[in-house]
């Protein structure tokens, strides 16, 4: 029973983004999988929504190094360690999804190795030096055993990197839970765990499972698959992020995007944990 329910969620996340790839939304209605569609969304992606992701990925790092990105999605990131020179490996749950990111990367003369799979049964065997997951591993059913195979997918002295959604943000806990599910009275509609279902907007009906988890969870998690934490951040909180109120909403473009950044080091959207394998 409990496999059917995973198989049924794990095909709920395939259906959102093999209908509606990642950053669609900042596709400036360019038809997605075009040279402009790529364009358009990296531009958004690293000006606006993660400027902060170079400074703790540091892509420039993995020059010749055996790097696996768990949920290659449409190939944003893989595009920045294709160009820092590592030599590149994506898996991804979503079949149109490492098609997408093939056809990303030729449009810039770059190239890597991509598989469709699952991350909780994935079997390379100490192949790389750096394992990296952006917004992927809150929507796995069983993220211990994810750990466990990213564990023995890297060299000994390698590195994870795990970027997932902030139980503790201002999004989650004020926007989410408080404004759309208790303020609103969502809560006699659907449960927390409905609510947040529906945080990954998409022309698909479907709803992915969205698990949330704060630093201490995620470092403990890491922890336990056998894994030595190096460094923790928290990233990402923008005027989006805050609560859809008619009147106070109109004060949000006003907030400079300094002030925004410098709460977000404490209350983003995304915790991160780099851990390595000693």
């Amino acid at each position: 029973m409990e496999h059917e329910i995973n198989q049924s969620l794990k095909k709920a996340s395939q259906d959102v983004w093999g209908t509606s790839p990642a950053g669609w939304t900042f596709g400036e209605n360019h038809k997605p999988g075009s040279k402009e569609f790529f364009d358009a969304v990296l531009k958004k992606r690293f000006s606006y929504e993660t400027p902060w992701l170079d400074e703790i990925v540091q892509f420039d790092r993995f020059k010749n190094k055996n790097v696996l990105e768990i949920g290659s999605g449409a190939g944003y990131d893989a595009y920045q360690f294709c160009k820092a020179g590592a030599h590149y490996t994506g898996l991804d749950i979503t079949p149109e999804n490492p098609i997408c990111t093939k056809q990303h990367l030729s449009y810039y003369g770059l190239e890597g190795r991509l598989i469709e799979g699952d991350v909780e049964s994935m079997n390379f065997n100490q192949e790389f030096d750096f394992i990296y997951t952006f917004g992927v591993l809150h929507h796995t059913p069983d993220i211990k055993k994810s750990l466990n195979n990213c564990f023995s997918a890297l060299k000994h002295g390698g590195e994870v990197q795990v970027i997932v959604y902030n139980k503790w943000s201002i999004f989650y806990c004020v926007t989410v839970v408080l404004f759309e599910w208790l303020l609103k009275c969502n809560w006699a509609k659907r449960s927390l765990k409905e609510q947040r279902s529906m945080i990954e907007y998409s022309e698909s009906n479907a709803r992915p499972l969205v698990n949330v988890y704060g630093k201490r969870a995620l470092c403990r998690l890491l922890k336990q698959a056998g894994f030595k934490i190096k460094q923790t951040h928290i990233r990402k909180l923008v005027a989006e992020d805050l609560p859809c109120i008619r009147v106070v909403g109109r004060t949000y473009k006003y907030i400079p995007q300094k002030f925004l950044d410098f709460i977000g080091r404490y209350f983003g959207w995304y915790v991160s944990v780099r851990a390595v394998k000693e």
